[in-house]
């Protein structure tokens, strides 16, 4: 939902054009033109600049927690990384779908996540979250970057029958214990986006805006980020 749309014949400032899609180029764009069917009203219960935060990270947990990891009631449900940006709305959804919900976290963000549904935070600099985990979970959902090792330690972690879903590092269980595993790309869905921006102006989900940086400080962003010193999301103000 970009919050500036140049129109045809618009006397503004001249820019290169670029088109709105999930998978291309042109987030950092002063300007963007967007086909309106993949727009959709944004909340009204927050800040317009705030719902640029929305869309990609929300899609991605929107379809991790529902289409993908068939989250229900009753389930035990754990998100590793849930101090990031997609983290926070996946924690949100799981507990909205009704499941526990184990979280991995860093202490900054501990509060934080706690705060938005998390029934247990487990401490991922304190000690592994294999020896950690107190018994198996139904579905585990994956928004870090893994090595092999870590991949491995993780999915003996989900009890046969269940899932795994991970938006990063695909992670591939022993092919006899019975758990399906899957690697994803969010895609735009409009259907989706009015479903979250219902769950925004209900005030079930809320959108975690840590801090708001100028466009001119963008690099030094990418550079925290790379090194995980971002927690939530970061508006970047043109």
């Amino acid at each position: 939902m970009p919050s500036h749309i140049r129109r045809p014949g618009s006397t503004g400032p001249r820019h290169r054009d670029h088109i709105a899609r999930l998978d291309g180029g042109g987030a950092a764009a002063e300007y963007v033109r967007a086909p309106a069917a993949v727009l959709t009203t944004a909340p009204k219960s927050i800040p317009l600049a705030h719902t640029a935060a929305l869309p990609v990270a929300g899609l991605t947990a929107w379809q991790a927690v529902f289409e993908h990891g068939k989250a229900a009631p009753g389930q035990r449900v754990l998100v590793n990384g849930a101090g990031g940006g997609v983290g926070g709305f996946v924690t949100q959804l799981a507990k909205y779908a009704g499941a526990e919900v184990i979280a991995t976290a860093g202490p900054r963000s501990t509060e934080t996540v706690l705060r938005q549904g998390a029934d247990h935070v487990i401490d991922y600099t304190a000690r592994p979250v294999s020896t950690a985990l107190d018994g198996p979970v139904d579905l585990l959902l994956n928004l870090v970057p893994l090595s092999p090792q870590d991949a491995a330690a993780l999915a003996p972690l989900v009890r046969r029958g269940g899932r795994i879903v991970s938006i990063t590092a695909p992670i591939e269980p022993p092919l006899d214990v019975g758990v399906s595993a899957m690697h994803m790309v969010a895609r735009n869905d409009v259907a989706d986006l009015r479903a979250l921006v219902d769950l925004v102006n209900a005030d079930t989900v809320s959108v975690d805006i840590s801090s708001a940086r100028p466009l001119s400080d963008l690099a030094n962003v990418h550079r925290l980020s790379q090194v995980g010193r971002i927690r939530g999301k970061v508006l970047i103000i043109p």
